[in-house]
């Protein structure tokens, strides 16, 4: 009970905007520790018990926040890419900003991208394929991957099917 309240009200408003966001490594790190910390407060859990934070999240049934912000933000890629040629929300993505820094380029939202559909394993080009409800890979059920090869296949049918 306590992790469906975790996932409904306090994870939807920590993940509120963070679609939008490429986070840092240092940011994303905080955000997981927050989430921590909230996960192990509402199990009256402390860090002196030294529970796994594994453990934490097998009892309350909660999957990584870094795997939720990547789903969101592909989730919102995948709506951006499917509006017309003319929304200029498509242009901003791949607009390149003249660099004053000679260091090193900041770290920009496609860049993110790029990293999150190689890590979850699909092509830019899946977006305008839109099987069953999205095309990302969920992370809550990691089995589920709609691609071309589903054939409209429901998720609990592909998955029976893989089993």
């Amino acid at each position: 009970m306590k992790g469906k309240v975790y996932k409904t009200v306090v994870r939807t408003a920590m993940l509120y905007g963070l679609e939008t966001v490429a986070l840092k490594k240092r940011q994303e790190a905080e955000l997981e520790v927050a989430e921590m910390k909230m996960l192990r407060f509402s199990l009256g859990v402390t860090r002196m018990d030294r529970f796994k934070k594994e453990s934490i999240r097998g009892t309350t049934h909660v999957r990584c926040f870094g795997d939720k912000v990547r789903e969101a933000r592909l989730r919102w890629f995948g709506h951006v890419q499917r509006r017309d040629c003319e929304y200029i929300g498509r242009g901003m993505l791949r607009l390149e900003l003249p660099s004053r820094r000679s260091i090193r380029p900041k770290r920009r939202f496609m860049d993110v991208v790029r990293k999150d559909i190689k890590v979850v394993g699909v092509r830019e080009e899946d977006t305008k394929d839109r099987v069953d409800g999205g095309w990302w890979m969920e992370v809550d059920d990691l089995l589920w991957r709609p691609l071309k090869g589903n054939s409209g296949k429901t998720k609990k049918q592909y998955n029976n099917k893989q089993r």
